[in-house]
């Protein structure tokens, strides 16, 4: 897979007592009786159902379209996403006639497959949906980096290392990619590389935003130009996630750190030092610094205005996640979840790079959409941020928020 700078670490947090920070609150979890407390929300949800099917639905879990109807043993469907426009779904797909990437239209019209050279596991759209960047093994054990032009259903292979991460450029014509844990630079759609210079070793994935490019460099935490400038937002010892706002505006990170490693300190001088195994959210412009949790989170994801960030943190009681949501220097708690184990081992074991390419809020920014069991009862679950509690609305394994 990606491969993370600690594999072993999403599992041992979810075995390992975490306490919540004190502005959070303990939410009362009461499943609400009808999907229609939910209806009126924008958009559209990408899932795979309870048969592994890709299917498009309504958030209140209504007016289903199926996209698949033959999962089973001999077809099989993954990662499920939507175009940056929402006119599209694409998903990985292994079939008895080979494996590559499907697409139809949201209603299930117009589908295609795209034959690829090896099954894909990772799906990443260009902003303009022109492109789709894919992961998969290589014959020679690395993992390849593999181009998909979608009007002309064509793809090439551009580049291959492992670990391989990688973020899009804002104006979809190049890719920003930290492969090996040392190679650091851009790769443009003909894949000629260009050399950003010295990166960390100790992170993941970078985020390429309209700010430029978060990454941990030699000196810390850095927001970097294409062109190579960069500014440097905090310093760091150990390891670190980010995960930076699609505006580029915030960035919230997580050290992962020993007693004896150090941590995360600020550059600016009149900022505190960064908290070292929590997540903190640092504003870029003014350097300003909140805390989110006290405790080390399994992944967080930016809500679509840039202002509010779903965190969820193990509670130390198997593997129950709580659900927080940070806003204005607020934490709260929604609910708790045991996490679908695909979306454990899929996406929150590289949620860095998941939270580019797979979208959890509804585009107006007011509701998440949850996958795994609540109140031990297992499927697909909207909540409202603000108000209400979590309401199942499908049986499934996967889902992701179109775009509008």
């Amino acid at each position: 897979m990606l491969r993370r700078v600690s594999v072993a670490l999403v599992i041992l947090l979810l075995s390992t007592t975490c306490t919540v920070d004190s502005t959070t609150t303990t939410p009362t979890t009461e499943l609400a009786a009808e999907p229609t407390e939910v209806a009126g929300l924008p958009g559209r949800l990408v899932v795979l159902d309870s048969e592994g099917n890709v299917v498009t639905i309504d958030p209140d879990g209504t007016n289903p379209s199926p996209i698949t109807g033959d999962a089973g043993e001999t077809a099989r469907y993954s990662q499920p996403s939507w175009s940056p426009q929402s006119d599209r779904v694409a998903w990985a797909e292994i079939t008895e006639t080979g494996f590559g990437v499907g697409l139809s239209d949201p209603d299930g019209q117009d589908p295609q497959t795209i034959t690829m050279s090896a099954p894909p596991f990772y799906l990443y759209w260009a902003p303009d949906g022109e492109a789709i960047g894919a992961l998969h093994n290589g014959s020679q054990g690395d993992i390849e980096f593999e181009m998909i032009d979608v009007a002309a259903a064509t793809t090439s292979i551009l580049a291959s290392g492992t670990p391989f991460y990688f973020s899009w450029s804002p104006e979809s014509d190049r890719v920003v990619v930290h492969v090996r844990q040392t190679i650091f630079g851009i790769i443009d759609l003909e894949g000629v590389p260009t050399d950003l210079g010295a990166t960390g070793e100790t992170y993941q994935s970078p985020h390429w935003t309209p700010s430029g490019i978060f990454h941990l460099g030699v000196d810390g935490l850095e927001v970097k130009d294409p062109s190579g400038e960069a500014r440097v937002l905090a310093t760091a010892t150990g390891s670190i996630a980010l995960v930076a706002n699609h505006q580029g505006t915030r960035v919230a990170v997580q050290s992962f750190v020993s007693e004896d490693d150090g941590g995360i300190s600020v550059a600016l001088s009149q900022t505190p030092e960064l908290p070292t195994n929590a997540v903190a959210v640092v504003d870029v412009v003014t350097g300003e610094v909140s805390e989110v949790t006290s405790s080390p989170s399994i992944g967080f994801f930016w809500s679509p205005d840039g202002e509010s960030l779903l965190v969820l943190e193990p509670t130390g009681d198997g593997v129950e996640t709580e659900v927080l949501i940070w806003n204005d220097g607020t934490t709260r708690s929604l609910t708790t979840i045991t996490p679908e184990p695909g979306f454990v081992s899929e996406v929150l074991q590289f949620f860095d790079q998941y939270s580019q390419s797979l979208r959890l809020w509804s585009p107006d920014s007011s509701a998440v959409v949850l996958v795994g069991a609540i109140d031990s009862q297992s499927g697909i679950w909207i909540q409202d941020v603000e108000s209400g509690s979590p309401v199942k609305v499908f049986d499934g394994s996967w889902a992701v928020w179109s775009n509008g």
